[in-house]
């Protein structure tokens, strides 16, 4: 009888036993692949772009601006496109050709605007949504009158 009931008790401990593992075993299972799918993002640098600024049919200075972008890590190849390339390129159309751009008061510049901007148009030049956000590293108006010959 003694035999009977101790088996009965481990029979009870090895249900409940595994019952909390495997609720505890999964559970813990979602937060890694959350933690997975957000180690799948990449940033990666851009080379610094100068621009001129030109007004009045002078030059008035320089916009020195870094970016970076986000992109999917497993995207490392866009086939024969460099999302590199297209950032810079449209980095500097866009500032090139901002009117609105006053270079008196740089730091009343919307960067947010400028950053979705030019995503946006990247992603469209690519035939993809490829890059996910683009950072601004520096931003800063250089007078022509500051710049060493």
């Amino acid at each position: 009888m003694l035999r009977l009931l101790a088996i009965g008790i481990w029979a009870c401990s090895v249900t409940l036993a595994s019952t909390y593992g495997a609720a505890y075993w999964k559970t813990h299972k979602v937060a890694a692949s959350q933690d997975a799918h957000a180690e799948k993002l990449e940033v990666r640098k851009v080379k610094p772009i100068t621009v001129p600024i030109i007004s009045n049919g002078t030059l008035k200075g320089y916009i020195s601006a870094e970016f970076s972008y986000v992109v999917d890590a497993p995207n490392k190849s866009h086939g024969s496109s460099d999302p590199d390339s297209y950032l810079m390129d449209e980095a500097f159309r866009q500032i090139y050709a901002d009117n609105s751009l006053d270079f008196h008061h740089i730091e009343k510049f919307d960067l947010n605007a400028l950053t979705r901007e030019l995503t946006q148009r990247v992603n469209q030049r690519l035939g993809s949504n490829a890059l996910k956000e683009i950072l601004v590293k520096s931003f800063a108006f250089i007078p022509k009158e500051d710049i060493p010959r």
